[in-house]
């Protein structure tokens, strides 16, 4: 039972004619389709970009996000049918670009885990992206689909400090317990990297605290995937300066100043962290378990697949 204060997550479930969305742009390079078992994320970070989505549907992107979730009950047939039709090429599939495909809600439904399987029947490269222990249930088939196609779990870590991330984060496993994960599915064979997004001005975006959460990914078997400077999109205000009110009032002009007229950080931050992050890896290159591989052009939202 649910204590009587907190709220219950209301699950719809909806049908879908296709599993797949064709990505456009440079958003993910080298990326040609996603796919999201579920929408709106259980999670409930306060940065979450994709809060947007529940605005299509006439619902609050600050409250009905991590409540009203929609849950793709025949995404298994839809995906089957999509990697059937003539002229499919088995690009890339990118699992969990908008909401956690591993969110508490697979626990049960287990859609993402019947999409890995059809994946590794239809030999087709995946990523798929989560901050989710849950993961682990699927480390076997993870690593047969790495090895028939190719794939990477890419876990998403913003901080290591414990409580930021359970403010940040409120539902989400801890920072200590994902990086438990990234080791036993390094161990068992499951190509894996760390995610620092996003970053956070005045919050996560200290030299000492990147350089904290690169040697933790580093020594926990994990490369770096990518980072990401935060994008503040409209939708998703409201629950991110909720959060600043509560626990770092000072910060609410410095991001007022920072992203009142755009999503995006100003280009001269963007700079400095770009430059921060460069040396912090050159720094590490020892400790990263592909430092015996080519290096690779590193930047914003630069995939290492």
């Amino acid at each position: 039972m649910f204590p009587a204060e907190m709220p219950r997550t209301r699950f719809i479930e909806i049908d879908v004619q296709s599993a797949l969305t064709r990505m456009g742009g440079m958003r993910v390079p080298g990326g040609h389709w996603s796919l999201n078992p579920y929408r709106g994320c259980q999670h409930d970070c306060v940065y979450c970009y994709a809060r947007y989505t529940h605005t299509y549907l006439e619902l609050n992107p600050t409250t009905d996000f991590a409540r009203t979730l929609f849950v793709k009950r025949n995404l298994a047939a839809a995906l089957a049918a999509d990697l059937r039709r003539p002229g499919w090429r088995r690009q890339r599939v990118h699992i969990g670009t908008a909401t956690d495909p591993y969110q508490p809600a697979e626990g049960h439904y287990r859609l993402t885990q019947a999409a890995l399987r059809l994946l590794r029947q239809q030999i087709t490269p995946a990523t798929l992206v989560t901050k989710n222990t849950l993961a682990l249930r699927d480390a076997d088939l993870m690593a047969e689909l790495a090895e028939a196609a190719g794939f990477r779990l890419i876990m998403s870590i913003t901080t290591l400090d414990e409580t930021l991330a359970g403010q940040l984060e409120p539902d989400a496993p801890s920072p200590q317990q994902r990086l438990r994960a990234v080791q036993a599915l390094a161990a068992g064979g499951v190509p894996v990297s760390v995610a620092a997004a996003p970053i956070l001005p005045g919050l996560t975006d200290s030299v000492e605290a990147l350089t904290a959460l690169f040697t933790a990914a580093y020594d926990h078997g994990a490369e770096i995937a990518f980072h990401q400077t935060l994008r503040l999109y409209g939708p998703t205000r409201g629950a991110l300066f909720g959060f600043l009110q509560q626990h770092h009032p000072e910060l609410i002009r410095p991001y007022r100043a920072a992203f009142g007229a755009s999503q995006d950080a100003p280009m001269a931050y963007r700079q400095q962290m770009q430059a921060r992050i460069e040396e912090i890896r050159s720094r590490l290159a020892p400790r990263s378990p592909g430092q015996a591989r080519p290096p690779r052009r590193s930047g914003q939202l630069a995939l290492e697949l």
